[in-house]
């Protein structure tokens, strides 16, 4: 990482999950451990992911956590005064409901020569509709260039490339947009608090209105092969790849911290 970034204030860490949490899709116990770490520290901690509500209700009931964000932004998670747990969606539930029925109806239309198959965990899915292409599906780049492409035609979808899904849903939210959301509703930060005490770590395009919002982002090292097409980029990138790279990251803010107490 680049020695110019200094987090030694920052009190927010938002982070990706699949392939930046996660290392060859598991969750390794040194990235865990680190994030208990970070967290003991009094950092606020806000997984960001494209992954379903099924999954964003288990982080938040496990892991060392304040929040969660889940389906690209459609919904936030967060603790009440007594640790009960209340959703924020965009829109209205029951309006994520009807958009994403008719995401599905578009799909099964679609002519394309070969077969989609849905994420496994789209039963799970509150808001937006996912496509698995490199999870336990296998499809080529120019196969996922033809799915976006037909999909581009619908113009009020909204769609969204992970490491191993293809995000759509409908609205104009964002996982940008719903972190600055939450951080103004739920922790009153001002846009300049915002610039200044968040830091993000992710891995792919997806990530992009979160690289664009806050200046203090880290991509790990398995970000590269996708920065050509990627207009709004990290600030600086890890040496290692994934999980590995958000242990150091971890490490560099801790010693910025210490050091900064000193």
């Amino acid at each position: 990482m680049t020695p110019d970034l200094d987090l030694s204030q920052c009190q927010y860490l938002f982070t990706d999950v699949d392939d930046t949490l996660t290392t060859g899709g598991q969750l390794l116990p040194e990235t865990f451990a680190a994030l208990w770490q970070l967290h003991h520290q009094g950092v606020r901690i806000i997984p960001i992911t494209g992954g379903c509500a099924g999954w964003c209700d288990q982080i938040i009931r496990t892991w060392p956590v304040d929040a969660v964000i889940g389906e690209s932004g459609g919904f936030y998670i967060h603790r009440d005064a007594e640790r009960r747990l209340q959703w924020q969606f965009w829109e209205s539930r029951e309006q994520h409901h009807i958009d994403k029925t008719s995401i599905l109806a578009t799909l099964k239309q679609l002519e394309l020569g070969f077969d989609i198959h849905l994420a496994r965990d789209q039963p799970f899915r509150l808001v937006d509709v996912a496509i698995d292409y490199n999870q336990d599906q296998r499809l080529s780049a120019d196969q996922v260039e033809r799915i976006t492409q037909h999909l581009m035609k619908q113009t009020d979808f909204r769609i969204k490339q992970s490491s191993i899904h293809i995000n759509i849903w409908r609205g104009d939210f964002s996982k940008g947009a719903m972190a600055e959301r939450l951080l103004r509703n739920h922790y009153h930060l001002s846009d300049e608090q915002m610039r200044q005490r968040v830091v993000f770590v992710g891995d792919a395009p997806n990530d992009e209105s979160m690289f664009e919002r806050f200046p203090k982002s880290v991509g790990v090292a398995n970000i590269r092969p996708h920065l050509p097409k990627m207009t709004h980029q990290p600030h600086s990138i890890t040496q290692a790849v994934s999980g590995h790279g958000v242990v150091e990251l971890i490490n560099h803010w801790l010693t910025q911290r210490s050091n900064a107490r000193d």
